[in-house]
């Protein structure tokens, strides 16, 4: 039997829809409130403003996500199986929760934003996401399971941005593989 959510839960899900389907600045207060069934003051009491309750659903997002990716990988010592892992938990992810994608996508322009405190609060959030990565990588560098030539910073960018352009799982999967391919090569060392 399914555990009934609470109402601050039915808002951030109904948000994440929303916010899924039309973007942040498409969807109004009101139309989140009839999604999840309960009246907009309650939203407020929850959540401030519009910018508060896109960062908690932001944050909610990043959280299921990097939940999902690492849990695997985490007790993982090799740190290629560790990246393998990764990067296959990561697209069956984004195929399993779309909705975190479109986000993510129609979003990541508004990361540079510096006008809106709640923005520099989802920057942190998604920095925080790709420095894990990032370190992830970085030690498989250090302990020589990866091409010296590879820059951690830029591929954990490349694994949280490439996935992007397509929604088809064999397009994901060759993007998997071209990444894969890139941190395994050793040719110029």
């Amino acid at each position: 039997m399914r555990a009934r959510l609470s109402s601050k839960e039915r808002i951030v899900r109904a948000a994440r829809k929303a916010f899924a389907d039309r973007g942040r600045d498409g969807v109004s207060m009101s139309e989140i409130a009839g999604i999840a069934g309960v009246k907009k003051a309650l939203i407020y009491y929850y959540f401030p403003s519009k910018e508060d309750l896109f960062y908690e659903v932001w944050r909610y997002s990043i959280d299921e996500l990097e939940d999902h990716i690492f849990s695997e990988a985490d007790g993982e010592n090799v740190y290629l199986s560790k990246i393998k892992k990764i990067l296959r938990s990561y697209i069956d992810f984004i195929t399993s929760k779309n909705e975190v994608k479109k986000i993510m996508d129609q979003e990541r322009a508004n990361l540079t934003r510096e006008d809106i405190e709640s923005w520099k609060r989802v920057r942190d959030r998604y920095l925080s996401l790709k420095n894990r990565l990032s370190t992830v990588i970085n030690d498989a560098k250090t302990a020589r399971e990866i091409s010296n030539h590879v820059d951690p910073d830029s591929t954990a960018d490349l694994i949280l941005n490439g996935f992007s352009i397509t929604e088809d799982p064999e397009g994901l999967e060759s993007i998997r593989e071209i990444i894969w391919r890139g941190l395994v090569s050793n040719s110029g060392e």
